[in-house]
């Protein structure tokens, strides 16, 4: 259960999405996250438009920091709700300071593209997220540990997502995931990072 007015949830908590009817880049040799300038921070509406899927599908999230698990229906014209909007920013939520903020659009649309290009005949999949957004406490803290971590990181607008699937491989997954996301691709060993900023690449 999650509360639509704090907007709070508990840990290691299912959540069900209600089901809708209607409906180059720069290569990162040091594999770190790459700072994007403020001037290319402004979406591109165009990948944001349009029915992507040809037909509906079912993702099963699984939050690796904080075991929570979310069924999200979507639909093929990828127009989510306000109900799974709202729990889609609770399921990604900075979990360490439990801050909630709307995740991008473009990003989420992104992401369910690239589930949808290894969904199989059961039209539901497994999908691992490592992290979504982060305040600027907690991207500070994660820069003094690693220096993969990006000053600038887009995860602290909720413009970012790095999340795997556990039947894929990270090197496919990486392969598709730049066929199909516009923004920022990451590849590393066990995840891959999108985000809905200027079209660039790194792997780590």
């Amino acid at each position: 259960m999650i509360d639509l007015t704090s907007g709070k949830g508990l840990y290691s908590q299912t959540y069900a999405a209600p089901e809708l009817s209607s409906g180059g880049g720069v290569l990162n040799l040091y594999g770190r996250e790459v700072d994007v300038p403020v001037a290319n921070l402004a979406p591109n509406l165009s990948r944001g438009r349009g029915p992507y899927l040809a037909q509906p599908l079912r993702l099963s999230l699984l939050n690796v920091n904080t075991d929570e698990r979310m069924q999200l229906d979507v639909p093929a014209s990828l127009e989510f709700g306000w109900v799974q909007q709202r729990q889609l920013n609770q399921f990604l939520r900075d979990w360490r300071d439990d801050k909630v903020k709307k995740i991008d659009p473009i990003v989420l649309h992104d992401l369910v593209k690239i589930c949808g290009a290894f969904m199989g005949p059961s039209q539901n999949l497994d999908v691992r997220i490592t992290s979504g957004y982060r305040t600027q406490k907690t991207n500070d803290m994660l820069r003094r540990q690693s220096r993969q971590v990006a000053q600038n990181s887009l995860h602290i607008q909720g413009k970012a997502i790095d999340f795997s699937l556990p039947e894929v491989p990270i090197r496919v997954l990486a392969a598709k995931t730049r066929e199909i996301c516009g923004g920022g691709v990451g590849s590393y060993s066990t995840f891959v990072h999108i985000d809905s900023g200027a079209a660039r690449q790194w792997s780590a």
